[in-house]
């Protein structure tokens, strides 16, 4: 088993690739006493780092290849953090072996930028959800244009209801029944029908995973407005467990639903939602849940949404205001583990 922080006596830095993963190893003093490159399986970084991984630290980088190796480290009582990518991005160059060399240092000197990875069966659910919102975006930004463009080649006149419905779809299917159909049309409609079966199928097991696994919460989460069973599944992936974030301001920066404040040349700019988000579907979620939650005009949220529009003169940001409020109602209701009520918003407020 690895040594605790104060007894540490290596600081590994790990590039990870898929192919190979590049090392390197300081001691206490900074002196580099190892670094090499090989392929990325736990087996042999174990053999290459087996004089001082047991005794040290081990630091690196977030990336598509590294969960597997994470949790083989994990399953080995080794001393192993994940760093925070977004923060990583201005303080790591493109050298692999420069990268590594920074990692261990930042080990060393107590300035690593730890990542949150979350268990398995919360990574399993963002799995899920990622791969739904991967198919949502190929349904409905690629298929979905690319089907208008060839109605539109083809010179097929659908009838004036909203594109994509049940009634342009059958209208369509008409179309694609006759003899001198396109054959390029009707393979592009038959593509996006496949993507929206299996779109539904990855709801039901991800309404039923999520049934499973967190039962109480998954129902808390859908007693506030505008979150159905879907949302709420991408709610339990992005930020479970809620008790990692301090208070309902720190969910807000994570979701990326605050709104930034840039002085420069003696000029402010205030109200934009910041680029880079940590997580981009949590935000993406909450907006959804705001555009359905301020439909019924009678509610609390639908009138701090008219008050919203009204002072910002645009429904976009009024909806963002909207999304940060619901991020506030969703802390508060998942930290005291009661349903939604119409107190909860004043609860928040005091």
């Amino acid at each position: 088993m690895a040594e605790t922080k104060a007894e540490a006596r290596f600081f590994i830095g790990l590039d990870v690739r898929k192919e190979s993963t590049t090392y390197a190893v300081r001691n206490r003093k900074g002196e580099l006493v190892c670094e090499g490159a090989c392929a990325t399986q736990y087996c042999d970084l174990q053999e290459q780092l087996e004089p001082y991984i047991s005794f040290g630290e081990i630091g690196l980088e977030a990336s598509t290849s590294y969960y597997a190796l994470y949790q083989e480290f994990l399953r080995n009582k080794y001393n192993i953090r994940v760093a925070n990518t977004i923060q990583m991005r201005q303080l790591i160059s493109k050298s692999d072996r420069l990268d590594a060399r920074r990692l261990a240092d930042m080990l060393r000197f107590g300035t690593f930028p730890c990542s949150y990875i979350p268990g398995e069966k919360v990574q399993h659910m963002r799995s899920l959800v990622q791969l739904r919102h991967a198919l949502i975006e190929d349904k409905t930004g690629c298929m979905e244009n690319r089907i208008e463009a060839l109605l539109d080649r083809n010179g097929i006149l659908m009838p004036s209801k909203t594109a994509f419905c049940k009634t342009w779809q059958n209208a369509l299917m008409q179309h694609l029944g006759a003899e001198n159909a396109p054959p390029d049309l009707r393979h592009a409609f038959e593509h996006y029908v496949f993507l929206e079966t299996k779109v539904e199928q990855l709801d039901q097991e991800l309404a039923g995973y999520a049934r499973v696994n967190w039962e109480t919460e998954f129902e808390l989460v859908q007693s506030i407005p505008g979150f159905g069973q879907i949302l709420s599944c991408y709610i339990i992936a992005e930020v479970f467990p809620v008790e990692r974030f301090a208070s309902k301001r720190k969910l807000r920066r994570y979701a990326g639903v605050v709104p930034t404040f840039l002085e420069s040349g003696g000029k402010t700019s205030r109200g934009r939602i910041p680029k880079v988000s940590s997580r981009k579907l949590l935000r993406w979620a909450l907006v959804q849940a705001a555009n359905a939650g301020v439909r019924n005009k009678d509610t609390r949220l639908a009138k701090y949404y008219k008050m919203k529009k009204k002072q910002k003169k645009s429904s976009a940001i009024a909806k963002v205001a909207v999304a940060s409020s619901l991020c506030d109602i969703l802390y508060n209701v998942l930290k005291s583990r009661r349903p939604y009520t119409t107190t909860t918003v004043q609860t928040e407020k005091k």
